[in-house]
């Protein structure tokens, strides 16, 4: 983590917090449960990625933070805090399934849980034993939010807590119902108010819902298109999906933004790319912020076509994939005519396939010129945050 700057900066705070972890480690095979801990995190550390940076390891959480200047989407903090615990409860699924050890540590993985607290403020950065580390207030009230009584309140063991300061800066207030906002009284701090979601409801919506993500061998359209970027998947990922964005690089008269869940775009929102007196409606179907997004577009006679955008790391930057699956179902006329169809729509994108390759590029390259902080980071795993603790 690099700044420029040394005053004050506005940051988002995320500490993904492992609840159970003292108890764990105190009533369990020290060797297994060590070599369960560090599987969990090792699940964890991969799923925070840019703009989000990992500070560092604080025990038994995870301290990431995101510069106001670098989240480019309102709603990309709510988005990551749902993915990251959706890594965790997999991760945990994973070893249950797998394990027939029956040691104290094997028999009490389901005993640990997730919360992730969300807050926003200022923040300075500091040079700590040779690394770079956040200071203030602020950072400090993201830490005593772990502390509160949410568990007392709601029975909730796994869920994302994410302070009213967080939510005003996102403009998500609407996303959240009256009966999911709290307030506490934080020592030395004072009365905040912040809303709650139970992270385990996105787990089962994540886990029951099916993959929907158009492969390589898969019949397609036209051949794969492979556009390297210089930015991170991140930032590629919100190229590929943030309506003007989208519009752009399309070259779209406009996008209209249709079935957003109060102002947060998810699987259900519909784009409507108006191209002259043309209206191609786009559906999104399923996506996984930074690693893909997968669209429905729905065609005349009830066909269907899938687009998927899948975004790859590679070297300095990041390769999107876009693929084009070949269009299927509809009635007994669509079926007939699915040769037609198919011709028609390489007649509209074929063409224009170079120009919006040059323009997603050129959005990227532009985004990296002016902030270089959308650059992929340098992964880091779980040993050397570990070693970076001591």
């Amino acid at each position: 983590m690099t700044s420029e700057k040394t005053g004050p900066q506005s940051a988002f705070f995320v500490i993904a917090d492992i609840s159970g972890y003292t108890k764990f480690m105190s009533e369990t095979e020290i060797t297994h449960a060590k070599g369960i801990l560090e599987q969990l995190f090792g699940a964890l550390v991969p799923a925070i990625r840019s703009p989000l940076t990992i500070s560092g390891l604080q025990g038994d959480a995870v301290f990431a933070f995101a510069f106001e200047s670098d989240v480019m989407t309102k709603q990309f903090i709510i988005d990551f805090a749902e993915q990251i615990y959706c890594a965790f409860a997999r991760s945990k699924e994973k070893m249950q399934i797998n394990t027939s050890c029956g040691c104290g540590a094997c028999a009490n993985v389901d005993g640990l849980e997730l919360k992730i607290v969300v807050h926003y403020g200022e923040c300075v950065v500091q040079e700590t034993g040779g690394r770079q580390e956040l200071a203030g207030t602020d950072v400090i009230t993201a830490f005593r939010l772990l502390k509160n009584t949410v568990k007392e309140r709601t029975g909730m063991d796994a869920y994302m807590l994410v302070s009213c300061d967080a939510l005003r800066k996102m403009d998500m207030k609407e996303l959240f119902s009256q009966d999911e906002f709290y307030t506490e009284d934080i020592e030395h701090i004072g009365e905040l108010e912040y809303v709650v979601r139970d992270l385990k409801q996105a787990w089962e919506r994540r886990r029951g819902s099916e993959q929907v993500f158009v492969k390589p061998e898969e019949e397609l359209l036209m051949e794969e298109w492979a556009i390297p970027v210089t930015v991170s998947p991140a930032a590629a990922f919100t190229a590929c999906t943030r309506p003007d964005m989208r519009a752009k690089w399309l070259g779209a008269d406009a996008v209209d933004l249709l079935g957003a869940n109060k102002g947060k775009v998810e699987p259900g929102t519909m784009y409507h790319c108006h191209h002259g007196d043309d209206i191609f409606p786009f559906e999104i179907i399923d996506w996984r912020p930074g690693e893909y997004v997968t669209g429905r577009y729905n065609l005349p006679m009830g066909l269907t076509m899938y687009e998927t955008n899948e975004l790859v790391s590679v070297g300095d930057g990041t390769m999107i994939k876009i693929r084009f699956a070949t269009p299927k179902g509809g009635n007994l006329m669509g079926r007939l005519m699915t040769g037609m169809v198919k011709k028609k729509l390489k007649s509209i994108i074929v063409p224009d396939k170079e120009n919006r390759i040059n323009r997603l590029k050129e959005i990227c390259a532009n985004w990296l010129a002016e902030d270089a902080s959308l650059a992929p980071d340098r992964p880091k795993d779980v040993g050397e945050l570990i070693g970076a603790q001591g």
